[in-house]
């Protein structure tokens, strides 16, 4: 069930989103990320980079601290090939939003106990035209990263006060919940 449900959440994506892939390098994704010397190859240096530098590096110093999405597209021009082809950039913002989109079909099946309702919600969620800035544009992928880390931890969290009443089990979940809060503070 998951699986159908995934897939046809990942359908919806792509169908709605199939537009973005027409997008070049627009806005502020030419200076982010087209740009970015840290993105040429996945050296240690770039990603102490990456660690330490502004996420507008090297333009200008924004105050913004967005290291894990920064090595997200670190990893996305490397995979890829180079970072000339914002096709693939798009690729993975599609991706991602569907997997947000099974994330709360997962939690709204988790709290309904009921499929159908929660596979609505999700194929809104997919579909709705307010998420077009996040999943069009590349640095959207910000927003994507962030809120696939809510329903992460909204989803522990449900978990760790309706699961396994172990303390290991409590421990466990609350340790991931730990860790997801702290990888989306990194990536928004």
């Amino acid at each position: 069930l998951r699986f159908i449900a995934g897939a046809g959440l990942l359908a919806a994506v792509l169908v709605a989103y199939s537009n973005s892939y027409q997008s070049g390098w627009v806005l502020d994704n030419r200076p982010i990320v087209h740009d970015d010397p840290r993105l040429q190859d996945a050296s240690w240096a770039n990603v102490t980079l990456i660690l330490t530098a502004d996420y507008w590096y090297p333009r200008f110093s924004s105050g913004l601290y967005r290291p894990l999405t920064t090595l997200t597209y670190l990893a996305n021009a490397v995979l890829a090939g180079g970072r000339d082809d914002p096709k693939s950039f798009h690729v993975v913002n599609n991706l991602l939003h569907a997997l947000n989109a099974l994330l709360l079909f997962l939690l709204c099946r988790r709290l309904t106990g009921r499929v159908l309702p929660a596979l609505g919600a999700g194929l809104i969620f997919a579909t709705h035209p307010i998420a077009t800035e996040a999943v069009t544009n590349i640095i959207g992928r910000a927003d994507l990263l962030a809120a696939g880390a809510v329903l992460a931890g909204m989803l522990i969290y449900v978990e760790a006060v309706d699961g396994d009443n172990s303390i290991r089990a409590k421990r466990r979940r609350l340790v991931a919940l730990f860790l997801v809060t702290v990888a989306g503070m990194l990536c928004k």
